[in-house]
Protein backbone atom coordinates (compact mmCIF):
# COMPACT_ATOMS: atom_id res chain seq x y z
CA UNK A 1 0.00 0.00 0.00
CA UNK A 2 1.40 3.43 -1.04
CA UNK A 3 1.21 5.99 1.82
CA UNK A 4 -1.41 8.72 0.66
CA UNK A 5 1.19 11.28 2.34
CA UNK A 6 2.96 10.20 -1.26
CA UNK A 7 2.95 13.65 -2.77
CA UNK A 8 4.57 13.20 -5.96
CA UNK A 9 5.76 15.50 -8.36
CA UNK A 10 3.54 15.71 -11.30
CA UNK A 11 3.86 13.97 -14.29
CA UNK A 12 6.66 15.96 -16.52
CA UNK A 13 4.87 18.03 -19.10
CA UNK A 14 4.89 16.55 -22.52
CA UNK A 15 6.80 18.75 -24.01
CA UNK A 16 9.81 17.53 -21.53
CA UNK A 17 13.04 16.69 -23.08
CA UNK A 18 14.99 14.21 -20.25
CA UNK A 19 18.35 14.06 -20.89
CA UNK A 20 19.66 10.64 -22.22
CA UNK A 21 22.28 9.19 -19.40
CA UNK A 22 24.38 6.85 -21.88
CA UNK A 23 27.46 9.39 -21.10
CA UNK A 24 26.97 10.20 -17.15
CA UNK A 25 26.78 7.50 -15.03
CA UNK A 26 25.84 7.30 -11.68
CA UNK A 27 29.62 7.71 -10.12
CA UNK A 28 30.22 10.64 -12.63
CA UNK A 29 27.11 12.26 -11.71
CA UNK A 30 28.22 12.20 -7.86
CA UNK A 31 31.65 13.82 -9.17
CA UNK A 32 30.27 16.29 -10.39
CA UNK A 33 27.49 17.69 -8.42
CA UNK A 34 27.87 21.00 -5.73
CA UNK A 35 28.38 24.31 -5.35
CA UNK A 36 30.39 25.65 -7.91
CA UNK A 37 31.81 30.01 -8.16
CA UNK A 38 32.43 31.56 -11.42
CA UNK A 39 35.10 33.90 -12.02
CA UNK A 40 32.63 36.41 -12.85
CA UNK A 41 30.80 36.15 -9.69
CA UNK A 42 27.92 33.52 -9.91
CA UNK A 43 26.98 31.49 -7.76
CA UNK A 44 25.40 27.99 -9.27
CA UNK A 45 24.59 24.67 -8.17
CA UNK A 46 24.88 21.27 -9.97
CA UNK A 47 22.41 18.75 -8.60
CA UNK A 48 21.80 15.11 -9.25
CA UNK A 49 17.39 14.48 -10.04
CA UNK A 50 17.63 10.94 -10.21
CA UNK A 51 15.45 10.66 -7.22
CA UNK A 52 12.89 12.21 -9.08
CA UNK A 53 13.17 10.48 -12.42
CA UNK A 54 13.00 6.78 -11.78
CA UNK A 55 16.63 6.60 -10.98
CA UNK A 56 19.11 7.22 -13.61
CA UNK A 57 21.04 9.92 -13.13
CA UNK A 58 19.86 13.48 -14.49
CA UNK A 59 21.83 16.79 -13.93
CA UNK A 60 20.57 20.22 -13.66
CA UNK A 61 22.15 23.74 -13.28
CA UNK A 62 20.59 26.08 -10.56
CA UNK A 63 22.18 29.97 -11.27
CA UNK A 64 21.27 31.57 -7.71
CA UNK A 65 21.08 35.37 -8.75
CA UNK A 66 19.15 34.89 -11.84
CA UNK A 67 17.30 31.85 -10.77
CA UNK A 68 17.70 30.34 -14.35
CA UNK A 69 17.68 26.62 -14.15
CA UNK A 70 18.70 24.40 -16.49
CA UNK A 71 19.29 20.21 -17.32
CA UNK A 72 22.45 19.73 -18.58
CA UNK A 73 22.48 17.40 -21.61
CA UNK A 74 25.63 15.25 -22.25
CA UNK A 75 27.02 16.14 -25.90
CA UNK A 76 29.47 14.01 -25.68
CA UNK A 77 31.95 12.30 -23.11
CA UNK A 78 33.29 15.56 -21.96
CA UNK A 79 31.01 18.39 -22.22
CA UNK A 80 27.10 19.08 -21.42
CA UNK A 81 24.70 21.43 -22.96
CA UNK A 82 22.40 23.40 -21.82
CA UNK A 83 18.96 24.11 -23.31
CA UNK A 84 16.75 27.68 -23.71
CA UNK A 85 14.38 25.93 -20.75
CA UNK A 86 14.31 23.81 -18.13
CA UNK A 87 14.26 20.58 -19.38
CA UNK A 88 13.85 21.74 -22.82
CA UNK A 89 17.02 21.80 -25.71
CA UNK A 90 15.08 23.61 -28.85
CA UNK A 91 18.72 25.85 -28.63
CA UNK A 92 21.69 26.09 -26.55
CA UNK A 93 22.02 28.16 -23.93
CA UNK A 94 25.63 27.75 -23.20
CA UNK A 95 28.15 24.67 -22.62
CA UNK A 96 30.04 23.09 -19.58
CA UNK A 97 32.85 21.01 -19.16
CA UNK A 98 34.17 19.88 -16.18
CA UNK A 99 38.32 19.00 -15.04
CA UNK A 100 37.43 15.37 -14.02
CA UNK A 101 40.68 14.87 -13.42
CA UNK A 102 40.12 14.64 -9.33
CA UNK A 103 36.92 13.53 -7.77
CA UNK A 104 34.90 15.06 -7.09
CA UNK A 105 35.65 17.21 -10.20
CA UNK A 106 37.52 20.89 -8.47
CA UNK A 107 37.03 23.00 -11.78
CA UNK A 108 34.73 23.81 -14.81
CA UNK A 109 34.89 26.04 -18.01
CA UNK A 110 31.36 27.82 -18.92
CA UNK A 111 31.20 29.08 -22.30
CA UNK A 112 27.96 31.30 -23.04
CA UNK A 113 27.13 33.82 -25.83
CA UNK A 114 31.39 33.41 -27.32
CA UNK A 115 33.14 33.43 -23.78
CA UNK A 116 34.43 31.21 -22.09
CA UNK A 117 34.43 31.79 -17.97
CA UNK A 118 36.43 29.56 -15.35
CA UNK A 119 35.17 28.36 -12.42
CA UNK A 120 35.85 26.15 -9.36
CA UNK A 121 33.91 24.63 -6.64
CA UNK A 122 33.31 26.45 -3.77
CA UNK A 123 35.20 25.63 -0.72
CA UNK A 124 33.17 24.12 1.36
CA UNK A 125 33.79 21.20 4.14
CA UNK A 126 31.74 17.71 3.61
CA UNK A 127 31.99 15.16 5.97
CA UNK A 128 29.80 11.71 5.40
CA UNK A 129 28.35 10.63 8.82
CA UNK A 130 26.44 7.84 10.55
CA UNK A 131 23.44 9.05 13.12
CA UNK A 132 21.73 6.18 15.23
CA UNK A 133 18.10 6.71 16.42
CA UNK A 134 17.33 3.53 17.91
CA UNK A 135 17.74 0.93 15.37
CA UNK A 136 17.15 2.93 12.68
CA UNK A 137 21.11 4.04 11.28
CA UNK A 138 20.70 7.67 9.04
CA UNK A 139 23.46 8.41 6.65
CA UNK A 140 24.27 11.73 5.38
CA UNK A 141 27.00 14.73 5.08
CA UNK A 142 27.61 17.86 7.51
CA UNK A 143 27.75 20.63 5.22
CA UNK A 144 30.61 22.87 6.93
CA UNK A 145 31.59 26.67 5.75
CA UNK A 146 34.98 27.20 5.01
CA UNK A 147 37.14 29.20 7.88
CA UNK A 148 37.17 28.42 11.70
CA UNK A 149 34.10 27.74 13.64
CA UNK A 150 31.98 26.62 15.65
CA UNK A 151 29.00 27.26 12.93
CA UNK A 152 25.33 27.74 13.27
CA UNK A 153 23.63 24.92 11.88
CA UNK A 154 20.46 23.55 10.76
CA UNK A 155 19.21 20.52 9.73
CA UNK A 156 17.27 19.88 6.66
CA UNK A 157 14.18 17.84 6.57
CA UNK A 158 13.41 16.86 2.69
CA UNK A 159 9.57 16.61 1.53
CA UNK A 160 7.52 13.35 0.99
CA UNK A 161 8.37 10.39 -0.93
CA UNK A 162 11.70 8.16 -0.95
CA UNK A 163 13.65 11.31 -1.30
CA UNK A 164 17.79 10.77 -0.68
CA UNK A 165 20.25 13.75 0.06
CA UNK A 166 20.76 14.75 -3.20
CA UNK A 167 18.38 17.16 -3.78
CA UNK A 168 18.44 19.25 -0.59
CA UNK A 169 21.84 19.76 -1.61
CA UNK A 170 21.79 22.79 -4.01
CA UNK A 171 19.72 24.61 -0.76
CA UNK A 172 22.17 23.14 2.08
CA UNK A 173 25.41 23.90 0.20
CA UNK A 174 23.93 27.49 -0.81
CA UNK A 175 22.99 28.16 2.85
CA UNK A 176 26.50 26.64 4.09
CA UNK A 177 28.05 29.09 1.80
CA UNK A 178 26.75 32.25 3.74
CA UNK A 179 28.23 30.75 6.91
CA UNK A 180 25.53 28.63 8.45
CA UNK A 181 26.94 24.38 8.45
CA UNK A 182 23.56 22.43 7.02
CA UNK A 183 23.18 18.69 8.09
CA UNK A 184 21.04 16.31 5.42
CA UNK A 185 20.38 12.69 5.74
CA UNK A 186 18.90 10.12 3.53
CA UNK A 187 15.41 9.63 4.68
CA UNK A 188 14.72 6.64 6.23
CA UNK A 189 14.81 3.51 3.73
CA UNK A 190 16.67 5.55 1.17
CA UNK A 191 20.69 6.22 0.00
CA UNK A 192 22.38 4.30 3.01
CA UNK A 193 20.02 4.99 5.64
CA UNK A 194 17.69 1.56 7.08
CA UNK A 195 14.30 1.58 7.68
CA UNK A 196 11.63 2.41 5.51
CA UNK A 197 10.45 5.94 4.50
CA UNK A 198 6.79 4.47 3.30
CA UNK A 199 3.97 4.49 5.82
CA UNK A 200 6.95 6.65 7.66
CA UNK A 201 4.96 8.50 10.86
CA UNK A 202 5.27 11.88 11.16
CA UNK A 203 6.58 11.19 14.84
CA UNK A 204 8.81 8.59 14.02
CA UNK A 205 10.02 10.63 11.40
CA UNK A 206 10.39 13.60 14.30
CA UNK A 207 12.61 11.45 16.22
CA UNK A 208 15.19 10.82 13.63
CA UNK A 209 14.95 14.84 13.02
CA UNK A 210 15.53 15.08 16.98
CA UNK A 211 18.61 12.45 16.68
CA UNK A 212 20.55 15.04 14.19
CA UNK A 213 19.96 17.95 16.43
CA UNK A 214 21.47 15.93 19.41
CA UNK A 215 24.45 14.58 16.83
CA UNK A 216 24.90 18.21 16.22
CA UNK A 217 25.19 19.34 19.61
CA UNK A 218 28.12 16.72 19.80
CA UNK A 219 30.45 18.20 17.01
CA UNK A 220 33.10 20.56 17.61
CA UNK A 221 32.81 22.43 14.31
CA UNK A 222 29.33 23.46 15.80
CA UNK A 223 27.72 26.17 17.72
CA UNK A 224 25.48 24.24 19.90
CA UNK A 225 23.66 27.36 20.96
CA UNK A 226 22.59 28.63 17.42
CA UNK A 227 20.74 25.31 16.02
CA UNK A 228 17.97 25.87 13.95
CA UNK A 229 15.09 23.87 11.56
CA UNK A 230 15.01 23.85 7.30
CA UNK A 231 11.30 21.99 6.18
CA UNK A 232 10.43 21.26 2.88
CA UNK A 233 6.56 20.19 2.05
CA UNK A 234 5.73 17.30 4.04
CA UNK A 235 8.47 17.84 6.30
CA UNK A 236 6.76 21.00 7.24
CA UNK A 237 4.51 18.93 9.35
CA UNK A 238 7.48 17.48 11.42
CA UNK A 239 9.72 20.76 12.04
CA UNK A 240 7.30 22.97 13.94
CA UNK A 241 6.40 19.53 16.06
CA UNK A 242 10.36 19.60 16.83
CA UNK A 243 10.86 23.10 17.69
CA UNK A 244 8.12 22.99 20.09
CA UNK A 245 9.28 20.55 21.84
CA UNK A 246 13.04 21.31 22.06
CA UNK A 247 14.96 24.59 23.63
CA UNK A 248 17.99 24.35 21.63
CA UNK A 249 16.36 25.33 18.37
CA UNK A 250 16.35 28.86 17.61
CA UNK A 251 14.99 29.33 13.89
CA UNK A 252 12.94 27.70 11.74
CA UNK A 253 12.48 27.96 8.58
CA UNK A 254 9.28 26.12 6.64
CA UNK A 255 9.19 26.25 2.20
CA UNK A 256 5.76 25.32 0.65
CA UNK A 257 5.01 23.49 4.21
CA UNK A 258 1.47 23.48 5.11
CA UNK A 259 -0.06 25.42 7.81
CA UNK A 260 -3.11 22.90 8.57
CA UNK A 261 -4.30 19.49 9.21
CA UNK A 262 -4.02 16.76 6.69
CA UNK A 263 -6.89 15.70 5.61
CA UNK A 264 -8.03 19.04 3.88
CA UNK A 265 -4.34 19.71 2.42
CA UNK A 266 -4.27 16.10 1.22
CA UNK A 267 -7.66 16.79 -1.07
CA UNK A 268 -5.88 20.16 -2.46
CA UNK A 269 -2.63 18.15 -3.35
CA UNK A 270 -4.02 15.39 -4.95
CA UNK A 271 -6.98 17.49 -6.90
CA UNK A 272 -3.61 19.50 -7.98
CA UNK A 273 -1.48 16.40 -9.10
CA UNK A 274 -4.61 14.47 -11.03
CA UNK A 275 -5.30 17.51 -12.99
CA UNK A 276 -1.88 17.99 -13.87
CA UNK A 277 -1.68 14.60 -14.78
CA UNK A 278 -4.66 15.34 -17.13
CA UNK A 279 -7.70 13.76 -15.70
CA UNK A 280 -11.09 15.48 -15.96
CA UNK A 281 -12.83 17.31 -13.34
CA UNK A 282 -15.73 14.06 -13.08
CA UNK A 283 -12.25 11.16 -12.76
CA UNK A 284 -11.11 13.56 -10.19
CA UNK A 285 -13.86 13.95 -7.93
CA UNK A 286 -14.34 10.00 -8.49
CA UNK A 287 -10.42 9.86 -7.19
CA UNK A 288 -11.07 12.14 -3.87
CA UNK A 289 -14.21 10.70 -3.29
CA UNK A 290 -11.75 7.47 -2.55
CA UNK A 291 -9.49 9.74 -0.79
CA UNK A 292 -12.44 10.77 1.64
CA UNK A 293 -12.98 7.69 2.19
CA UNK A 294 -9.94 6.36 3.45
CA UNK A 295 -9.37 9.18 5.76
CA UNK A 296 -12.48 9.10 7.11
CA UNK A 297 -12.14 5.14 7.61
CA UNK A 298 -8.38 5.93 9.78
CA UNK A 299 -9.89 8.92 11.84
CA UNK A 300 -12.86 8.11 13.01
CA UNK A 301 -13.32 3.61 11.97
CA UNK A 302 -16.54 3.98 10.05
CA UNK A 303 -18.42 3.03 7.11
CA UNK A 304 -15.57 0.32 5.92
CA UNK A 305 -17.61 -1.85 4.09
CA UNK A 306 -18.43 1.20 2.13
CA UNK A 307 -15.04 2.34 1.35
CA UNK A 308 -14.25 -1.11 0.21
CA UNK A 309 -17.50 -1.63 -2.38
CA UNK A 310 -16.28 2.74 -3.82
CA UNK A 311 -13.03 1.18 -4.48
CA UNK A 312 -14.08 -2.07 -6.04
CA UNK A 313 -16.17 0.32 -8.17
CA UNK A 314 -13.29 2.43 -9.66
CA UNK A 315 -10.48 0.32 -9.63
CA UNK A 316 -10.37 0.05 -13.19
CA UNK A 317 -9.13 3.50 -13.08
CA UNK A 318 -6.12 4.73 -14.13
CA UNK A 319 -5.22 7.15 -11.34
CA UNK A 320 -6.44 4.05 -8.68
CA UNK A 321 -3.09 2.69 -8.36
CA UNK A 322 -1.79 6.21 -6.62
CA UNK A 323 -3.98 5.28 -3.74
CA UNK A 324 -4.53 1.59 -3.63
CA UNK A 325 -1.80 -0.50 -4.79
CA UNK A 326 -4.05 -4.13 -5.10
CA UNK A 327 -6.59 -3.42 -2.46
CA UNK A 328 -7.57 -1.68 0.52
CA UNK A 329 -5.59 -2.77 3.69
CA UNK A 330 -8.18 -5.44 5.85
CA UNK A 331 -10.40 -3.69 8.24
CA UNK A 332 -8.29 -4.01 11.22
CA UNK A 333 -4.87 -3.97 9.55
CA UNK A 334 -2.13 -1.39 11.67
CA UNK A 335 -1.90 0.94 8.05
CA UNK A 336 -4.59 2.50 9.36
CA UNK A 337 -2.92 3.47 13.11
CA UNK A 338 -0.34 4.53 11.49
CA UNK A 339 -2.46 6.84 8.48
CA UNK A 340 -4.52 8.13 11.45
CA UNK A 341 -1.58 9.51 13.27
CA UNK A 342 -0.50 10.94 9.95
CA UNK A 343 -3.56 13.07 9.53
CA UNK A 344 -4.04 13.85 13.23
CA UNK A 345 -1.07 16.04 13.10
CA UNK A 346 -2.00 19.79 13.04
CA UNK A 347 0.85 22.51 12.37
CA UNK A 348 -1.40 25.29 13.94
CA UNK A 349 -0.50 23.56 17.45
CA UNK A 350 3.47 23.59 17.47
CA UNK A 351 3.58 26.70 15.95
CA UNK A 352 1.45 28.71 18.47
CA UNK A 353 3.76 27.66 21.32
CA UNK A 354 7.08 29.15 19.43
CA UNK A 355 8.93 32.12 20.31
CA UNK A 356 11.78 31.77 17.85
CA UNK A 357 12.09 33.27 14.40
CA UNK A 358 9.66 32.02 11.97
CA UNK A 359 9.93 31.84 7.98
CA UNK A 360 7.22 30.60 5.93
CA UNK A 361 7.76 30.58 2.05
CA UNK A 362 5.02 29.55 -0.04
CA UNK A 363 4.17 29.92 -4.24
CA UNK A 364 1.64 31.92 -4.87
CA UNK A 365 0.47 29.76 -7.72
CA UNK A 366 1.10 26.38 -5.73
CA UNK A 367 -1.40 23.98 -6.69
CA UNK A 368 -0.79 21.59 -3.66
CA UNK A 369 -0.44 24.24 -0.55
CA UNK A 370 -2.89 26.76 -1.55
CA UNK A 371 -2.20 30.26 -0.34
CA UNK A 372 -6.15 31.38 -0.28
CA UNK A 373 -6.19 28.67 2.32
CA UNK A 374 -3.21 29.29 4.74
CA UNK A 375 -2.34 33.05 4.50
CA UNK A 376 -5.16 33.46 6.89
CA UNK A 377 -4.07 30.61 9.42
CA UNK A 378 -0.40 32.08 9.11
CA UNK A 379 -1.43 35.60 9.74
CA UNK A 380 -3.96 34.70 12.71
CA UNK A 381 -0.54 33.11 14.35
CA UNK A 382 1.57 35.94 13.57
CA UNK A 383 -1.47 38.31 15.24
CA UNK A 384 -1.02 36.18 18.29
CA UNK A 385 2.34 36.79 18.83
CA UNK A 386 4.12 34.09 17.10
CA UNK A 387 7.31 35.82 15.07
CA UNK A 388 6.26 34.48 12.04
CA UNK A 389 7.25 36.02 8.68
CA UNK A 390 5.63 34.74 5.57
CA UNK A 391 6.97 35.07 2.14
CA UNK A 392 4.32 34.56 -1.01
CA UNK A 393 6.61 34.28 -3.84
CA UNK A 394 4.46 35.53 -7.34
CA UNK A 395 3.71 33.29 -9.39
CA UNK A 396 5.76 30.17 -8.03
CA UNK A 397 4.87 26.90 -7.87
CA UNK A 398 4.76 24.45 -5.37
CA UNK A 399 8.64 23.70 -6.25
CA UNK A 400 8.72 28.15 -6.05
CA UNK A 401 9.48 27.93 -9.65
CA UNK A 402 8.11 29.88 -12.77
CA UNK A 403 6.77 29.25 -15.76
CA UNK A 404 4.38 26.40 -17.45
CA UNK A 405 6.10 22.99 -15.85
CA UNK A 406 8.77 25.18 -14.17
CA UNK A 407 10.28 26.03 -17.51
CA UNK A 408 11.00 29.20 -16.12
CA UNK A 409 13.27 28.46 -13.56
CA UNK A 410 13.45 30.49 -9.91
CA UNK A 411 12.89 34.36 -9.40
CA UNK A 412 15.72 35.88 -9.25
CA UNK A 413 17.37 36.38 -6.03
CA UNK A 414 15.08 33.88 -4.51
CA UNK A 415 17.79 31.59 -2.93
CA UNK A 416 19.67 34.74 -1.94
CA UNK A 417 17.43 36.40 -0.25
CA UNK A 418 16.43 32.89 1.51
CA UNK A 419 20.12 32.22 2.55
CA UNK A 420 20.05 35.88 3.87
CA UNK A 421 17.51 35.58 6.25
CA UNK A 422 18.80 32.09 7.52
CA UNK A 423 22.24 33.42 8.14
CA UNK A 424 20.74 36.44 9.73
CA UNK A 425 18.36 34.17 12.33
CA UNK A 426 21.51 32.20 12.29
CA UNK A 427 23.43 34.86 14.25
CA UNK A 428 26.32 34.68 11.27
CA UNK A 429 28.85 38.07 11.71
CA UNK A 430 28.08 38.04 15.89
Amino acid sequence: MRTLLLLLLAAAPAWAQIPDSAFLSSARADALTGLYLLADGRVMSVADLRDQVGGRPVLSVTEFASGRARALYPSDSVEFEAGNAWFRRDTIAYRVRFDETTRPARALAWTEGGRTIEGGRAPLVEREVTIQNGEIRLAGVLILPPGRGPHPALVYVQGSGPETRRIPRYVADYVAHHGVAVLVTDKRGTGGSTGTWNGLSHEAWASDVEAQLDFLRRQPEVDGSRLGLLGNSEGGYVVPMVAARRSDVRFLICRVCSAMPGPPVLLDAYTGILRQQGYPADEVALATGLLQRMMSYALDRTDYDSLVSYAERVRDRRWFSQFVRNQVPARDAGFWDNYRRMLDVDPREHYARLRIPVLVVLGERDDRILIERHRPVLDSLARSGVDLTLWVIPEASHGLMLGPGNSAGYPPGLHERLAGWIARAAGVGR
